[in-house]
């Protein structure tokens, strides 16, 4: 018997809707799988992983459920007509409508579109039956009842289900994790690997491209080495030839060495011989130079007549009367043969005369005068110490005698000296000499020392150079160590620009200054472990001339001048006298001059005398001063020498 109550509307078709979906993602998530193995690891694994999800797909899928018939299975005839009336001896369900009404959980987790269904199936039901007919309800509750506990069996069976899926998809993601983590690190390996490869690979496509270029460039050096060596062959095959001819020739030239040894023996003994002799020879020379030079006197004089400039010639300025007797001697007397007064009023002869080492005249050259002098500066050379001053009134050629002009007939004594002095190291070199010139230049101004060769102004004072010899040196005065006479010259002519000089009524350019050009010559003799020590003083005197009424503005300096020229005369005369105590040291010029004056020094006084008649008196007075100077000795020189220590040791 069919049941009236009305059918219900609630269909599973929603459940099989969330079964499809799981079947769909399981699928899904496998066919994902399958394409990322496949991308990675081929077709052939892509194929293998579709058949394994293939297979499990056909194990996890399940025939749908079907419903058991129940009372809401059965079709119910829904027409318009009017429910029956049922009568109450029919109803045997009372005591299950005693129960008390409980919700299923399956059904209160259920969407709300399920429950909006069945509350509106239920509207529709109860709107048909009578609130009346409690049977009625109650059997259609009690239908409904059993609808939803069968739905929720269905549901939980369904949810066990979903849940052996869900687990066993756990299952098998987290192998398939496990999987493609072994895979990623399988192909990291792998493309490391790969990688690693591919750069030996292509180090090794470049070293066989190296290695075929060197095949080609030694193939081509053994192609060129292979025509040298077939050269090679043939000169030496040559070479063999001529080693033949050449070990003849040895032989005979060992034999000639052999003989020429010999005689270079004998020659080197000889050699050493004439060298000791040659030595001995330069000392015994140097001895007989040293005893000429004593006999013709330590302190010499020479007296040279200056010619008229050819201003005095314009002027027609008259010249005293000079006679030159011999080379020694000269005669001087006044123009008009009127008597000379002497210093105490006595009358004296017309012309006086005077005895010198030398006389030159006035047509005497630079030349003429430096052959004497060079004997002095070869004594020099030897080491000994020598002075050449040059005295006489301003005006009467000092300086251009010491100095002379810039051309070379017309060079003075210091630069002719200069040349002199290399020339001969040359010559002195052959036996062994070798020497180091050391210059400085000096001016004695106003009984002060001023060095010419330095622009800055600095106190000067003259020194022993130790208390046991005779040797002075000035402190503060800049000594230049010369290597060629350009040298020299260049400092000579700045000596020259710095000298103190003046206008006078007897000279428009009057040296106010006593001038000392002083060159140090140090000779080492190496194998003979000798050294020789020679001091050059070449001296430009100021003018001796007496202080005029007109020239009182430069009273100062010609009193300096003379008291120093005095002093000079004054050691002169002492030296004459044979004198225990010679005051040196009563002027600058006499205590620079000391070593050259007295002792171990060889001294040459150059006497310039002017020709004219007016200046006959200051002649006079030169001439005797001279003369005084003339006949005074020092007695024996001697040479300052002494044995190199050797300073490597």
């Amino acid at each position: 018997m069919e049941s009236r109550l009305p059918k219900p509307k609630i269909t599973l078709k929603k459940i099989n809707n969330t079964m499809d979906i799981n079947t769909n993602i399981s699928t899904n998530i496998n066919t994902n799988n399958n394409k990322q193995q496949a991308a990675k690891y081929g077709e052939n694994a892509a194929k293998s992983t579709s058949s394994k999800t293939t297979n499990e797909n056909k194990l996890l899928a399940k025939p749908p459920l079907v419903r058991s018939k129940t009372l809401s299975t059965i079709t119910r005839v829904t027409s318009n007509a009017k429910p029956i009336k049922r009568t109450a001896t029919t109803v045997t369900t009372v005591s299950e409508a005693k129960r008390p009404f409980v919700k299923p959980k399956a059904l209160a987790n259920r969407p709300n579109a399920l429950n909006n269904n069945t509350n509106k199936a239920s509207q529709s039901d109860t709107g048909k039956i009578q609130k009346w007919d409690l049977r009625g309800r109650l059997a259609q509750t009690s239908d409904k009842l059993s609808l939803a506990q069968q739905k929720n069996k269905d549901i939980e069976t369904k949810y066990n289900e979903l849940l052996e899926l869900t687990n066993s998809l756990k299952s098998n993601m987290a192998t398939c994790k496990n999987k493609a983590e072994e895979l990623e690190t399988s192909n990291n390996a792998l493309s490391s690997e790969l990688e690693s490869l591919m750069t030996e690979m292509s180090t090794m496509r470049q070293e066989n491209v190296d290695l075929t270029k060197r095949l080609k460039e030694s193939e081509e050096s053994y192609t060129s080495v292979s025509h040298t060596l077939k050269e090679l062959q043939e000169e030496h095959s040559a070479q063999e030839v001529l080693l033949s001819e050449q070990n003849g020739q040895l032989i005979t030239l060992k034999t000639m060495i052999e003989a020429q040894e010999k005689v270079n023996k004998s020659m080197n003994t000889k050699i050493n011989e004439l060298q000791a002799l040659t030595h001995k020879m330069d000392k015994e020379r140097r001895l007989l130079h040293n005893a000429i030079q004593e006999l013709k006197g330590n302190i010499r004089v020479f007296c040279r007549v200056r010619p008229r400039t050819p201003k005095e010639n314009e002027l027609m300025k008259m010249t005293c009367s000079i006679n030159y007797l011999d080379d020694c001697t000269i005669e001087v007397g006044k123009l008009d043969g009127s008597d000379a007064m002497s210093c105490s009023g006595k009358q004296r002869g017309t012309k006086q005369e005077f005895s010198f080492d030398k006389v030159f005249a006035p047509n005497a050259s630079q030349e003429n005068i430096f052959e004497e002098l060079s004997l002095l500066v070869q004594s020099a050379l030897e080491g000994y110490n020598v002075c050449v001053f040059a005295y006489g009134q301003t005006g009467s050629g000092k300086t251009y005698t010491m100095e002379g002009d810039y051309s070379l007939e017309t060079e003075g004594m210091i630069p002719r000296t200069v040349r002199h002095i290399f020339k001969e190291m040359k010559q002195f070199e052959l036996l062994g000499w070798h020497y180091q010139i050391e210059a400085s230049f000096l001016e004695i101004y106003n009984e002060h020392i001023v060095d010419l060769l330095d622009s800055q102004p600095k106190t000067h004072e003259i020194r022993m150079v130790d208390s046991k010899g005779q040797d002075l040196y000035v402190t503060n005065l800049l000594v230049k160590e010369i290597h060629s006479p350009e040298e020299l010259h260049e400092c000579l002519r700045t000596a020259q620009r710095n000298r103190a000089v003046a206008a006078t009524h007897s000279n428009e350019r009057s040296s106010r200054s006593h001038s000392v050009a002083r060159i140090r010559l140090i000779g080492t003799h190496v194998t003979k472990q000798e050294v020789s020590v020679g001091n050059l003083n070449l001296v430009d005197l100021a003018g001796s001339e007496r202080l005029k009424s007109e020239e009182v503005a430069r009273t100062t300096e010609t009193k300096n001048i003379n008291k120093s020229l005095a002093n000079l005369g004054n050691v002169i005369l002492a030296l004459l006298k044979k004198q225990e105590h010679v005051p040196y040291r009563n002027s600058k010029l006499t205590h620079l001059l000391m070593p050259s004056l007295g002792g171990n020094s060889k001294t040459l006084m150059l006497l310039n005398i002017s020709p004219l008649d007016e200046c006959y008196n200051e002649t006079l007075n030169s001439l005797r001063f001279a003369s005084s100077v003339n006949n005074c000795k020092t007695g024996n020189v001697k040479r300052s020498r002494m044995l190199l220590t050797n300073t490597n040791v």
